[in-house]
């Protein structure tokens, strides 16, 4: 009898072995197969991706299957393996559960740009224990890319709020800000800052309009003014006049730096405009802060950074 139970595990070692080599060899014939009748980058990844995820869940499937001798047998091994799985394995249950969130109500999705915990970034992969992002921000200014991968538990969507930048809206709104001096002409200024941002704001507000209509259906969202703005506030400084205005969510720095360039270009031809900073306490009388910076003597050493 000894003997008997000793083959029968030997036996059922081997099946799960076989299983999970069948298995491994699915899922790479699958990609070999997807690489070759496939040359979108994006189907070839859905395409290994649904591929792997098949090949576990029928390994999972066989391997409970050939290790329970029974349909009674099965049941109480799936009950017990339920129970400790619920014990020891809470976090990855969570993890799991948040993947079929994630799936199911489609949260986020491959492409999306989201920020979570305080994690920016696009991401690029979505697993049932994980979700992988192209990091944004951190150390650089604005949306744009650190070149950092980030992984996290799909368990945060039960934990943590999540901002998705782009998903059935595209846009965000935008601030630019500008301070002028007292005696600037102020309005002179703003209809400046106006003039770029409307010329630049035609075609997206056509677009933002569409795409309101459409997700309308879905959220409570009425948005009746698109148009930018420019709102006036006054400072120890001077007069600060920032400008808000509807972007594209991945062309924020982007929109920021031309009409920046614009505006300051549009500034210099104006001599009652002046922009405000304390170091203009220090400058001699009658001197303009657009003339250009004086030469460095031999001598003078440029700043350390």
């Amino acid at each position: 009898m000894q003997e008997y139970f000793q083959n029968e595990y030997a036996v059922n070692l081997l099946i799960t072995v076989l299983i999970l080599v069948v298995a491994f060899l699915i899922v790479k014939i699958g990609h070999r197969i997807s690489s070759r009748y496939f040359e979108d980058p994006e189907r070839i990844y859905r395409s290994t991706k649904s591929t792997r995820r098949l090949a576990m869940f029928l390994s999972v499937v066989s391997i409970v299957i050939v290790w329970s001798p029974g349909f009674g047998d099965l049941l109480t091994l799936l009950t017990v393996i339920g129970a400790g799985m619920a014990i020891a394995l809470r976090e990855v249950l969570l993890a799991i559960g948040g993947w079929a969130r994630i799936t199911l109500l489609t949260s986020f999705k491959e492409g999306d740009r989201i920020e979570i915990n305080g994690l920016r970034g696009d991401v690029i992969d979505v697993r049932v224990m994980r979700t992988t992002m192209m990091e944004i921000g951190g150390w650089v200014d604005a949306d744009q890319s650190t070149g950092r991968i980030v992984h996290f538990p799909n368990s945060w969507v039960f934990q943590h709020a999540v901002y998705n930048y782009t998903r059935s809206f595209k846009f965000i709104w935008n601030e630019l800000s500008m301070t002028v001096t007292f005696r600037s002409d102020w309005r002179a200024a703003r209809d400046i800052m106006m003039k770029y941002a409307e010329e630049s704001a035609a075609i997206v507000e056509q677009q933002a309009r569409s795409e309101i209509h459409q997700i309308s259906r879905e959220f409570l969202i009425h948005y009746s003014i698109l148009t930018p703005f420019v709102y006036v506030r006054v400072l120890e400084d001077g007069v600060l006049l920032t400008l808000r205005y509807l972007c594209e969510a991945r062309k924020r720095r982007g929109s920021e730096h031309a009409l920046t360039v614009v505006i300051l270009d549009d500034f210099r031809t104006h001599p009652e405009i002046e922009l405000a900073h304390r170091v203009l306490a220090t400058m001699p009388p009658g001197a303009s802060q657009w003339e250009s910076v004086p030469p460095k003597s031999p001598g003078e050493q440029s700043p350390a950074f």
